[in-house]
């Protein structure tokens, strides 16, 4: 058991080391999904820019909160939400779209996992930009808290790929996974303060702090908007790191063997 543990180890150790590949094969999904597209993934940022203007001019209203304060909020959580979704939803096709080469070549496992984080981070580096003129408009307020989102978008990263290796395995063994997990997501999008304040909770503000993706949120939101993460919010996310990493090696142990036979 101890052996097969530290191989699991090794193999995710070689799939860090093998940064290149997987950055490279990252970037050719890119430049593949937008082949002879002018703008590229630049689509993605218009249409997530036209979206999150119409929402928060309605959403403005209908919480009754001013547009300066909203709109700044919705960008921020908003593209970090496409992010995490798209991770989350990806992750469940890692083996199954790299089937030719699991039952050819031996890689490391979690290199096909790193790819498809690699891919959709760049999409997120091109919509984050959206807030850039948000912020200027709205003058909202810049200084060295802002340099928080650095950790806050590491931690991030750290916990998507543990998330993403653990439903890349369970999706290949059990097909309906992916479905379930897109149904769950869409779920998620409603019941995480993305849209709404979890200030407008009140007294039944637990239920967010009780959600760890609300806290992933935070860590990127929080800085961009000129305010620390809370201590919470940090303390979640490093404590569903060294937990979920835990959980995601004991099973990639479990399933290393396999996912060959399953893809």
């Amino acid at each position: 058991m101890q052996s097969l543990l530290e191989a699991t180890q090794r193999d995710l150790l070689s799939a860090l080391k093998a940064w290149p590949l997987w950055t490279m094969l990252g970037w050719n999904d890119i430049r593949q999904r937008y082949r002879r597209s002018t703008l590229g993934p630049f689509w993605i940022t218009l249409s997530m820019a036209v979206f999150i203007g119409v929402l928060g001019l309605i959403y403005s209203r209908i919480f009754h909160v001013n547009v300066e304060v909203y709109l700044p909020f919705l960008t921020a959580g908003y593209v970090t939400w496409g992010f995490i979704s798209q991770v989350i939803n990806e992750s469940c096709m890692a083996f199954q779209e790299n089937e030719r080469i699991i039952k050819q070549i031996r890689l490391p496992y979690g290199l096909y996992v790193l790819r498809t984080v690699w891919r959709n981070f760049i999409v997120f580096l091109h919509t984050i930009a959206i807030f850039v003129p948000v912020a200027v408009l709205f003058q909202v307020p810049a200084g060295f808290v802002d340099f928080l989102v650095i950790p806050g978008v590491i931690l991030l990263l750290a916990n998507l790929s543990w998330i993403g290796l653990m439903l890349a395995i369970l999706a290949t063994r059990y097909r309906d996974m992916q479905q379930m997990v897109v149904t769950v997501t869409q779920i998620l999008m409603f019941a995480t303060p993305i849209m709404w304040q979890a200030s407008q909770l009140g007294g039944s503000y637990w239920i967010a702090e009780i959600n760890p993706l609300y806290h992933f949120i935070e860590l990127v939101r929080a800085p961009l908007l000129g305010n620390e993460p809370s201590l919470l919010s940090w303390s979640v996310a490093i404590t569903a790191l060294v937990v979920g990493w835990s959980l995601a090696l004991i099973l990639l142990n479990r399933a290393a063997n396999r996912v060959v036979f399953w893809v």
